[in-house]
């Protein structure tokens, strides 16, 4: 199994890092305008506690979200798979002159010590794992007591024909016009990500339970869809007639 398990998680840092050159292109991985940044600004830090803070960015990626944390004046760790995805948010730290420390990390199996942050955070993260049940306790672990989890994530809620039609078309035009899509991963790696985003997201109520079972409390939800609708405005004419999916933060708490 741990042989699988390396296999899986090679194929996905290799799929993220050729995906890193275009990745921030795409509407809804980088931040594309200020009025998204003020939003996104507003909703993290709802159920923030006071400063200061060291907060995880697990599977930072190029560090839209790690480094919109550090603007806020929070201290920052970053970890990610994908060397390449980080050198990305290095080159966007020194050119906003902000600081963020930046690592490789496996978001099933953390490299830090019990209780040594104040705040997980990740965004679009759980479909690239292969074990999100683990993860999830591993991020309860390296929580401070009273610590707070917040999970970026949405759902396809609606599964009216005329939607799946009208997701069909648009991901057919994309295969040709998107230079910005990923590489998927072959589907014998794709069956072994249960929170895989073909699988049409993850339901708030089921990610809910998995934070329960991992050990956190106080789960509360915040709809944030309306930012999917900023984002529909910087989509390719084919991305923008396809419903808006659920968009929403799960937050929780590490209480022993």
């Amino acid at each position: 199994m741990a042989m699988i398990d390396a296999e899986i998680k090679e194929a996905v840092r290799k799929k993220w890092d050729a995906s890193s050159a275009t990745f921030d292109a795409n509407p809804g991985h980088g931040i594309g305008t200020q009025d998204e940044k003020e939003a996104w600004k507003r909703e993290l830090i709802r159920n923030l506690p006071k400063f200061p803070l060291d907060i995880l960015d697990v599977g930072c990626g190029t560090g839209a979200m790690g480094l919109l944390f550090a603007e806020m004046g929070y201290h920052v760790t970053g970890v990610d798979l994908s060397e390449a995805m980080m050198e990305n948010a290095r080159k966007k730290a020194a050119e906003q002159n902000l600081s963020i420390k930046l690592g490789n990390g496996d978001a099933e199996h953390l490299p830090f010590s019990d209780g040594s942050f104040d705040v997980v955070v990740n965004r679009h993260l759980l479909g690239s794992l292969p074990h999100p049940d683990i993860a999830l306790k591993d991020w309860h672990r390296v929580l401070k007591n009273g610590g707070t989890v917040l999970i970026v994530y949405g759902t396809s809620e609606d599964k009216s024909f005329s939607t799946r039609v009208k997701h069909g078309l648009s991901n057919g035009i994309a295969k040709i016009l998107d230079r910005t899509r990923h590489n998927n991963l072959d589907k014998k790696f794709q069956s072994q990500l249960p929170f895989n985003g073909r699988n049409g997201g993850i339901p708030k109520e089921k990610l809910g339970s998995f934070l329960e079972r991992a050990g956190f409390s106080g789960i509360s939800f915040q709809n944030i869809t309306y930012i999917r609708e900023m984002q529909k405005f910087q989509q390719p004419w084919y991305r923008r007639f396809v419903p808006t999916q659920c968009y929403y933060i799960i937050s929780a708490t590490r209480q022993d």
